[in-house]
Protein backbone atom coordinates (compact mmCIF):
# COMPACT_ATOMS: atom_id res chain seq x y z
CA UNK A 1 0.00 0.00 0.00
CA UNK A 2 1.48 3.50 -0.86
CA UNK A 3 0.84 6.75 0.75
CA UNK A 4 -1.87 8.39 -1.20
CA UNK A 5 -4.03 4.79 -0.55
CA UNK A 6 -3.00 4.77 3.36
CA UNK A 7 -4.27 8.22 3.39
CA UNK A 8 -7.87 7.68 1.47
CA UNK A 9 -8.15 4.19 3.77
CA UNK A 10 -7.62 6.58 6.86
CA UNK A 11 -5.15 4.24 8.10
CA UNK A 12 -1.55 4.71 9.07
CA UNK A 13 1.32 4.31 6.41
CA UNK A 14 2.07 0.43 5.72
CA UNK A 15 -0.90 -0.70 7.76
CA UNK A 16 -3.06 -2.65 5.22
CA UNK A 17 -5.84 -3.48 7.97
CA UNK A 18 -7.13 -2.89 11.31
CA UNK A 19 -9.97 -4.39 13.12
CA UNK A 20 -10.62 -3.60 16.56
CA UNK A 21 -13.49 -4.37 18.91
CA UNK A 22 -14.35 -3.36 22.32
CA UNK A 23 -15.22 -5.07 25.32
CA UNK A 24 -16.39 -3.08 29.15
CA UNK A 25 -16.09 -4.86 32.55
CA UNK A 26 -16.14 -3.38 35.63
CA UNK A 27 -16.28 0.16 34.45
CA UNK A 28 -13.09 -0.49 32.31
CA UNK A 29 -13.04 -0.78 28.80
CA UNK A 30 -10.55 -2.20 26.88
CA UNK A 31 -9.82 -2.62 23.11
CA UNK A 32 -8.90 -5.79 21.43
CA UNK A 33 -6.67 -4.67 18.05
CA UNK A 34 -5.68 -7.20 15.10
CA UNK A 35 -3.62 -5.64 12.51
CA UNK A 36 -2.30 -6.55 9.26
CA UNK A 37 0.81 -4.77 7.94
CA UNK A 38 2.50 -4.32 4.24
CA UNK A 39 6.14 -4.58 4.27
CA UNK A 40 8.51 -1.64 5.02
CA UNK A 41 8.94 0.88 7.79
CA UNK A 42 6.06 1.50 10.53
CA UNK A 43 5.48 4.72 13.13
CA UNK A 44 2.83 5.70 14.05
CA UNK A 45 0.82 7.48 17.09
CA UNK A 46 -0.78 4.69 19.11
CA UNK A 47 -3.71 6.78 20.19
CA UNK A 48 -5.61 6.75 23.25
CA UNK A 49 -3.31 9.91 24.72
CA UNK A 50 -6.22 11.02 27.32
CA UNK A 51 -6.44 7.95 28.81
CA UNK A 52 -4.50 6.37 31.59
CA UNK A 53 -3.73 2.74 29.55
CA UNK A 54 -2.05 -0.68 29.63
CA UNK A 55 -1.24 -2.00 26.22
CA UNK A 56 -0.40 -5.58 26.47
CA UNK A 57 1.37 -7.36 23.27
CA UNK A 58 -0.65 -10.27 22.35
CA UNK A 59 1.00 -11.85 19.68
CA UNK A 60 3.55 -10.38 17.03
CA UNK A 61 4.45 -12.17 13.88
CA UNK A 62 7.67 -11.65 11.33
CA UNK A 63 8.98 -8.58 13.07
CA UNK A 64 9.14 -6.69 16.62
CA UNK A 65 7.02 -3.89 18.10
CA UNK A 66 8.56 -0.97 19.77
CA UNK A 67 6.78 1.49 22.27
CA UNK A 68 8.21 4.63 22.28
CA UNK A 69 7.58 8.06 24.02
CA UNK A 70 8.31 10.05 21.45
CA UNK A 71 8.64 9.78 17.65
CA UNK A 72 11.94 9.47 16.85
CA UNK A 73 13.83 8.50 19.72
CA UNK A 74 14.11 4.34 19.92
CA UNK A 75 12.88 2.67 23.07
CA UNK A 76 15.94 2.05 25.44
CA UNK A 77 14.27 -1.03 27.20
CA UNK A 78 15.40 -4.35 25.89
CA UNK A 79 12.92 -6.44 23.42
CA UNK A 80 10.79 -8.99 25.79
CA UNK A 81 8.12 -11.58 24.61
CA UNK A 82 4.63 -10.89 26.13
CA UNK A 83 5.94 -7.28 27.01
CA UNK A 84 3.24 -4.29 27.77
CA UNK A 85 3.65 -0.38 28.38
CA UNK A 86 1.84 1.65 30.75
CA UNK A 87 1.60 5.21 30.18
CA UNK A 88 -0.42 8.17 32.28
CA UNK A 89 -3.20 10.16 30.64
CA UNK A 90 -1.16 12.52 28.46
CA UNK A 91 1.47 10.58 27.65
CA UNK A 92 2.00 9.91 23.93
CA UNK A 93 3.21 7.05 22.89
CA UNK A 94 4.32 5.52 19.40
CA UNK A 95 4.61 2.55 17.59
CA UNK A 96 7.68 1.17 15.76
CA UNK A 97 8.61 -1.44 13.44
CA UNK A 98 10.55 -2.31 10.23
CA UNK A 99 9.23 -5.72 9.29
CA UNK A 100 5.97 -6.42 11.04
CA UNK A 101 3.52 -8.51 9.29
CA UNK A 102 0.97 -8.88 12.04
CA UNK A 103 0.20 -7.37 15.54
CA UNK A 104 -2.30 -8.80 17.88
CA UNK A 105 -2.49 -6.28 21.25
CA UNK A 106 -5.04 -5.35 23.42
CA UNK A 107 -5.47 -2.28 25.22
CA UNK A 108 -6.86 -0.97 29.00
CA UNK A 109 -8.02 2.27 29.65
CA UNK A 110 -8.24 2.84 33.80
CA UNK A 111 -9.92 5.84 34.97
CA UNK A 112 -7.58 5.36 38.28
CA UNK A 113 -9.89 7.63 40.24
CA UNK A 114 -12.77 6.22 39.49
CA UNK A 115 -11.74 2.54 39.17
CA UNK A 116 -10.09 3.29 42.75
CA UNK A 117 -13.15 4.17 44.37
CA UNK A 118 -15.10 1.40 42.85
CA UNK A 119 -12.38 -1.23 43.40
CA UNK A 120 -11.93 0.36 47.02
CA UNK A 121 -8.27 -0.53 46.15
CA UNK A 122 -5.55 2.53 46.65
CA UNK A 123 -2.93 2.94 43.88
CA UNK A 124 0.67 2.41 45.11
CA UNK A 125 2.40 5.59 45.16
CA UNK A 126 4.29 6.24 41.67
CA UNK A 127 3.14 3.39 39.63
CA UNK A 128 0.17 5.20 38.07
CA UNK A 129 2.25 8.15 37.96
CA UNK A 130 5.25 7.03 35.15
CA UNK A 131 5.28 5.44 32.06
CA UNK A 132 6.94 2.28 31.61
CA UNK A 133 8.09 0.30 28.40
CA UNK A 134 8.32 -3.06 27.72
CA UNK A 135 7.94 -4.32 30.76
CA UNK A 136 6.80 -8.31 31.79
CA UNK A 137 4.24 -9.38 33.69
CA UNK A 138 3.06 -13.06 33.28
CA UNK A 139 0.12 -12.62 35.43
CA UNK A 140 -1.34 -9.28 33.91
CA UNK A 141 -0.83 -10.90 30.47
CA UNK A 142 -1.98 -14.18 31.24
CA UNK A 143 -5.34 -12.54 32.84
CA UNK A 144 -5.92 -10.27 29.64
CA UNK A 145 -5.74 -13.75 27.41
CA UNK A 146 -8.64 -14.98 30.04
CA UNK A 147 -10.51 -11.28 29.34
CA UNK A 148 -10.35 -11.36 25.56
CA UNK A 149 -11.29 -15.38 25.32
CA UNK A 150 -14.74 -13.78 26.61
CA UNK A 151 -17.37 -13.96 23.85
CA UNK A 152 -18.46 -10.60 23.20
CA UNK A 153 -21.30 -9.09 24.46
CA UNK A 154 -22.26 -12.51 26.42
CA UNK A 155 -23.75 -11.01 29.33
CA UNK A 156 -22.95 -14.40 31.06
CA UNK A 157 -19.65 -13.93 31.71
CA UNK A 158 -20.34 -10.22 33.57
CA UNK A 159 -18.91 -11.61 36.98
CA UNK A 160 -15.83 -13.28 34.98
CA UNK A 161 -14.79 -10.45 33.18
CA UNK A 162 -15.66 -8.33 36.63
CA UNK A 163 -13.10 -10.45 38.54
CA UNK A 164 -10.44 -10.26 36.21
CA UNK A 165 -10.26 -6.95 35.78
CA UNK A 166 -10.09 -7.03 39.47
CA UNK A 167 -7.10 -8.62 39.96
CA UNK A 168 -5.34 -7.11 36.77
CA UNK A 169 -5.60 -3.51 38.30
CA UNK A 170 -4.41 -5.16 42.01
CA UNK A 171 -1.17 -6.68 40.25
CA UNK A 172 -0.85 -4.32 37.97
CA UNK A 173 -1.33 -0.89 40.64
CA UNK A 174 0.53 -3.53 43.74
CA UNK A 175 0.52 -1.34 46.94
CA UNK A 176 0.64 -3.17 50.34
CA UNK A 177 -2.86 -3.17 50.32
CA UNK A 178 -2.36 -5.91 47.64
CA UNK A 179 -0.68 -8.23 49.33
CA UNK A 180 -2.56 -8.52 52.74
CA UNK A 181 -3.72 -11.79 53.54
CA UNK A 182 -7.71 -11.27 52.82
CA UNK A 183 -8.39 -14.90 54.69
CA UNK A 184 -11.94 -16.30 54.86
CA UNK A 185 -15.18 -15.16 54.95
CA UNK A 186 -17.20 -15.38 57.84
CA UNK A 187 -20.25 -17.74 57.94
CA UNK A 188 -22.78 -15.39 57.72
CA UNK A 189 -21.22 -13.46 54.88
CA UNK A 190 -20.42 -16.48 52.54
CA UNK A 191 -24.21 -17.51 53.67
CA UNK A 192 -25.14 -14.17 52.37
CA UNK A 193 -23.48 -14.49 49.31
CA UNK A 194 -24.01 -17.21 47.62
CA UNK A 195 -27.94 -16.94 49.34
CA UNK A 196 -28.11 -14.19 47.15
CA UNK A 197 -26.28 -15.62 43.92
CA UNK A 198 -29.15 -18.94 44.01
CA UNK A 199 -31.82 -16.17 44.49
CA UNK A 200 -30.39 -13.90 41.82
CA UNK A 201 -30.65 -17.24 38.84
CA UNK A 202 -31.10 -16.74 36.31
CA UNK A 203 -30.06 -12.89 36.15
CA UNK A 204 -26.08 -12.04 35.98
CA UNK A 205 -24.79 -10.42 38.68
CA UNK A 206 -21.33 -8.04 39.17
CA UNK A 207 -18.76 -8.26 41.01
CA UNK A 208 -19.37 -5.01 42.79
CA UNK A 209 -22.59 -6.16 44.20
CA UNK A 210 -21.45 -9.69 45.62
CA UNK A 211 -18.52 -7.23 47.94
CA UNK A 212 -21.02 -4.90 49.00
CA UNK A 213 -23.16 -7.56 50.32
CA UNK A 214 -20.38 -7.84 53.01
CA UNK A 215 -18.64 -4.96 53.29
CA UNK A 216 -15.46 -5.40 51.32
CA UNK A 217 -13.36 -4.34 48.87
CA UNK A 218 -14.01 -6.66 45.56
CA UNK A 219 -10.42 -7.52 45.40
CA UNK A 220 -10.52 -8.69 49.27
CA UNK A 221 -14.07 -10.25 48.37
CA UNK A 222 -12.40 -11.94 45.76
CA UNK A 223 -9.71 -13.81 47.21
CA UNK A 224 -11.31 -14.03 50.43
CA UNK A 225 -14.70 -15.94 48.79
CA UNK A 226 -12.24 -18.40 46.96
CA UNK A 227 -10.22 -18.68 50.20
CA UNK A 228 -13.67 -20.06 51.80
CA UNK A 229 -15.16 -22.26 48.80
CA UNK A 230 -11.89 -23.24 47.01
CA UNK A 231 -13.47 -21.42 43.76
CA UNK A 232 -13.97 -17.85 42.56
CA UNK A 233 -17.15 -16.74 42.75
CA UNK A 234 -17.60 -17.11 38.71
CA UNK A 235 -16.85 -20.78 38.83
CA UNK A 236 -19.49 -20.86 42.33
CA UNK A 237 -21.87 -19.22 40.18
CA UNK A 238 -21.72 -21.49 37.23
CA UNK A 239 -21.85 -24.58 39.39
CA UNK A 240 -25.13 -23.05 40.62
CA UNK A 241 -26.18 -22.51 37.46
CA UNK A 242 -25.36 -26.26 36.24
CA UNK A 243 -27.24 -27.73 38.98
CA UNK A 244 -29.78 -26.06 38.06
CA UNK A 245 -30.09 -26.95 34.88
CA UNK A 246 -29.38 -30.98 36.21
CA UNK A 247 -33.12 -30.33 38.02
CA UNK A 248 -34.61 -28.99 35.22
CA UNK A 249 -33.68 -32.21 32.97
CA UNK A 250 -34.77 -34.75 35.48
CA UNK A 251 -37.61 -32.96 36.73
CA UNK A 252 -39.26 -31.15 33.54
CA UNK A 253 -39.62 -31.50 30.22
CA UNK A 254 -38.08 -27.89 29.04
CA UNK A 255 -36.37 -27.68 25.95
CA UNK A 256 -32.42 -27.81 26.08
CA UNK A 257 -33.15 -23.88 24.73
CA UNK A 258 -35.37 -22.97 27.49
CA UNK A 259 -33.47 -24.52 29.98
CA UNK A 260 -30.45 -22.50 28.86
CA UNK A 261 -32.73 -19.19 29.25
CA UNK A 262 -33.89 -20.50 32.89
CA UNK A 263 -30.47 -20.95 34.30
CA UNK A 264 -28.18 -17.88 33.02
CA UNK A 265 -26.57 -19.52 29.57
CA UNK A 266 -26.55 -17.18 26.72
CA UNK A 267 -27.69 -20.22 24.29
CA UNK A 268 -28.14 -23.98 24.33
CA UNK A 269 -24.72 -24.01 23.05
CA UNK A 270 -23.05 -21.99 25.31
CA UNK A 271 -25.21 -24.68 28.61
CA UNK A 272 -23.84 -27.90 26.28
CA UNK A 273 -20.39 -26.85 26.43
CA UNK A 274 -20.11 -26.28 30.13
CA UNK A 275 -22.20 -28.80 30.37
CA UNK A 276 -19.73 -31.44 28.99
CA UNK A 277 -16.75 -29.99 30.55
CA UNK A 278 -19.18 -30.76 33.85
CA UNK A 279 -20.60 -34.27 33.44
CA UNK A 280 -18.63 -35.01 30.12
CA UNK A 281 -21.90 -35.66 28.68
CA UNK A 282 -24.50 -33.49 26.26
CA UNK A 283 -27.57 -32.68 28.50
CA UNK A 284 -29.72 -34.54 26.33
CA UNK A 285 -27.68 -37.61 26.65
CA UNK A 286 -27.17 -36.68 30.49
CA UNK A 287 -31.10 -36.51 30.69
CA UNK A 288 -31.89 -39.98 28.73
CA UNK A 289 -29.02 -41.77 31.15
CA UNK A 290 -30.69 -40.37 34.35
CA UNK A 291 -34.20 -40.02 34.30
CA UNK A 292 -36.57 -43.02 35.57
Amino acid sequence: MNTREAELLGLPYNISSIATRTQSWNGVRIDITKAHYTEGEILHPLGYENQTRLSINLDEVGGITEPRLSKNVPCAVEHKARYMAFAPAGTPLWGYSSKLGYCYDATVMFDLDALTERLEHQVAPTTGEAPRLRFAEPRIWTLVNMLVAIPHDDSSYQLYGDSLIAAIFAIAFESRETHARSGTLASWQLNRVTDYMRLRLPKQVELQELASLVGLSQWHFARAFKASTGLSPYQWQLDARLKQARHLLLKTDQTIEDIAVATGFSDQMHLSRQFRRKTWMPPAAWRRTHRA
